[in-house]
Formats: structure tokens, C-alpha cells, sequence
């Protein structure tokens, strides 16, 4: 994996890939993309496209991409897909975020017990990290009304809807 990373103008670094990543991928074309082509249309066409599931529905989007900008999509183009774009991720990873910031959010998290003494430190983070357990456990319990949360509840009331419209019917042999 190699990537040439050069800086082009103050304060902005233009990354070209070549048979990898360099960064954070979606996030480093998101901000090259709109210092090329400017728009919420254009950026909210990009991120469809980082968001495709398929190559059929990655085909579908830079489609229209190329619709609403050619230059656009010629740049998008050069960028090596299994780089920005969910349909050609690997299957090995864990986590499929596009835009994953736990390290930056947990540095921020800890920036005040960084400048301590090693043990110390390591008590600041501890202290810290079951604090936001207990407060988000605490949390859970006064907004959820049973053990399922309201999302997952929201998607069972759905389809328990739906499913009452649903009729069994016997298709011989003990197979309905």
C-alpha cells in the first residue's frame, strides 16, 4: 500500500492513491472533493456513492453523479474504489463505518490525564471510562421502558403490523 501525500496549497494535503489507504479514506476524499467541487448536491451525491452496498448500486450513483457534474466524476474515477466506496471493502473488517473517530474521540476524552505521571494517568482513565459507563447505564435505564431500546422496539411494532396481514396456509406435508 502506498500513497503520495503532498501538500499543494497551505493548510490543505492532496493525497493520490495507489493500491491502498492513507488515513482515513472517506474523510480525506470528502474534504479533497470539495476543495475541487463545491456544492451540498455534489457532496451528498459523493457520500451515496462511498455508500453503496453494491457494485450495481455504485454504478447507479456515479451514473448520476456524472450527471450533475462530468468533472466530478472523472475525478472520482482516478480514485481506486476499495478506497472510499462500502461495495468494495474487504469482508475481513469488524467495523464498516465510513468515518470511524474513536481514537481522535478518546484522545480528546483523555487529553487532561495525558500530562500526568504514568499510574496516575492510568487511574484518570479508569475513573473516567466507569464514570461514562455508570452515567450511560444510567441513561439507558430512565429512557428505555423495557429491555429492548426504542429503536429495535420501533422495528418489531412494524413488522408485528405487518405480520397480522400474514395468513398461514398449509402447503401438505406438515410444511406450511
Amino acid at each position: 500500500m502506498f500513497a503520495d501525500c503532498s501538500w499543494s496549497r497551505p493548510k490543505q494535503l492532496h493525497i493520490s492513491y495507489r493500491n491502498g489507504l492513507c488515513g482515513g479514506g472517506v474523510k480525506e476524499h470528502i474534504s479533497n472533493f470539495q476543495g475541487h467541487f463545491k456544492g451540498e448536491i455534489l457532496k451528498n451525491a459523493l457520500w451515496a456513492c462511498a455508500r453503496s452496498t453494491t457494485v450495481a448500486a455504485f454504478d447507479r450513483n456515479m451514473e448520476k453523479m456524472k450527471t450533475l457534474d462530468a468533472n466530478a466524476h472523472r475525478w472520482l474515477e482516478q480514485m481506486p474504489p476499495n478506497t472510499w466506496v462500502r461495495a468494495y471493502f474487504s469482508e475481513f473488517p469488524k467495523c464498516d463505518l465510513l468515518l470511524n473517530n474513536s481514537c481522535e474521540v478518546f484522545n480528546k476524552y483523555i487529553l487532561d490525564a495525558r500530562e500526568m505521571p504514568i499510574l496516575s494517568m492510568i487511574v484518570r482513565i479508569k475513573d473516567q471510562l466507569m464514570n461514562r459507563m455508570y452515567n450511560k447505564q444510567q441513561n439507558v435505564h430512565n429512557k428505555w421502558p423495557g429491555p429492548i431500546c426504542p429503536k429495535i422496539r420501533k422495528k418489531i411494532l412494524q413488522n408485528s403490523e405487518w405480520a397480522n396481514t400474514c395468513y398461514v396456509s398449509p402447503a401438505g406435508k406438515r410444511c406450511f
